[in-house]
């Protein structure tokens, strides 16, 4: 009989378990099921020198990236005058231990035809950009950033 009086305790914690959910659910990357593929657009430019923070309609420049499942991407760039297309293929890994507090993966591009560039910091790697995947859903490109380059903040277009 004591058993019945510890079910209903039992069925209320139960319950009260399923209700919680995460504010900040972590994000999961499949390598099988691209996180990045879609279309991406720059939301957001922040200056490494100096606190310059442009978006909205002070946003100049329209930049885009496509990313297919099969492993390609596409990127568009137009500001003033300037207009590119670039195309190549991308992989997603881990990112290193030292930005893993912001980051959960990194998506690397190789640029392979077009007439656009890779933005980077690096003279060794001039095909290849690295867009980090933040925790909070957006890819940010720091590659620029080291050479007082700015960041580049990219969200996901809905479909």
């Amino acid at each position: 009989m004591k058993r019945f009086h510890l079910l209903p305790i039992l069925v209320f914690y139960m319950l009260g378990a399923c209700a919680q959910t995460d504010a900040n659910p972590e994000l999961i990357i499949d390598p099988t099921e691209s996180y990045v593929e879609g279309k991406w657009e720059l939301v957001k430019i922040v200056g490494s020198m100096i606190q310059i923070v442009i978006e909205g309609d002070d946003l100049k420049r329209k930049q885009h990236y496509t990313f297919t499942n099969d492993g390609h991407f596409s990127k568009t760039t137009e500001e003033d005058q300037y207009k590119s297309e670039s195309t190549g293929t991308y992989t997603i890994e881990s990112v290193t231990e030292n930005f893993e507090e912001k980051y959960i993966g990194v998506v690397i591009l190789m640029f392979l035809e077009g007439d656009g560039y890779a933005e980077n910091c690096s003279s060794g790697e001039v095909e290849k950009e690295y867009l980090h995947i933040s925790k909070d859903g957006q890819l940010v490109n720091i590659s620029s950033a080291p050479c007082d380059g700015p960041y580049l903040h990219y969200l996901k277009l809905e479909e």
